[in-house]
């Protein structure tokens, strides 16, 4: 009596297995027969109408974040404000320009840092002229005057 319901639960595997087998496997060059819809004109125009500023984007934050890690991993514990400022990757930040701006901005709003230096030099001005301001104040201001 046993064998019986043994039997019967090997039916769905043998089946999914015969049908995994039955699957077709690609080659690489199996797309050439489909160039026409590759190379077709509507496709181009399509091509060329994509947006690339998101990849733009991406890529901008990817270089930003890479920057901003090893500048800070640097300058952790520096005091010295021309080894903060002058050190490669907040050069590479500032360099980076305006596309940096939003960049800096969501991180100076999360964590107040001497990042928002970089502003100063992208902008070629102070946000103030107040010997007394702080970093957190600074970061306020920048957030206020470029949002």
């Amino acid at each position: 009596m046993q064998l019986t319901p043994i039997k019967q639960a090997f039916k769905p595997i043998t089946i999914a297995a015969g049908m995994i087998a039955a699957v077709p496997t690609f080659a690489y060059s199996d797309i050439d027969a489909y160039n026409n819809i590759i190379n077709s004109e509507k496709t181009m125009q399509y091509m060329q109408l994509v947006d690339t500023r998101e990849t733009d984007y991406f890529s901008a934050k990817f270089h930003f974040q890479l920057h901003l890690q090893r500048w800070e991993q640097k300058t952790k514990f520096q005091s010295s404000v021309y080894r903060i400022i002058g050190d490669e990757d907040f050069k590479a930040i500032v360099g980076m320009g305006e596309v940096a701006t939003p960049l800096i901005l969501a991180e100076i709003q999360q964590r107040p840092s001497t990042l928002v230096w970089a502003l100063n030099f992208i902008y070629g001005k102070k946000i103030s002229n107040n010997s007394n301001l702080t970093i957190s104040e600074a970061c306020k201001l920048w957030i206020k005057e470029l949002s």
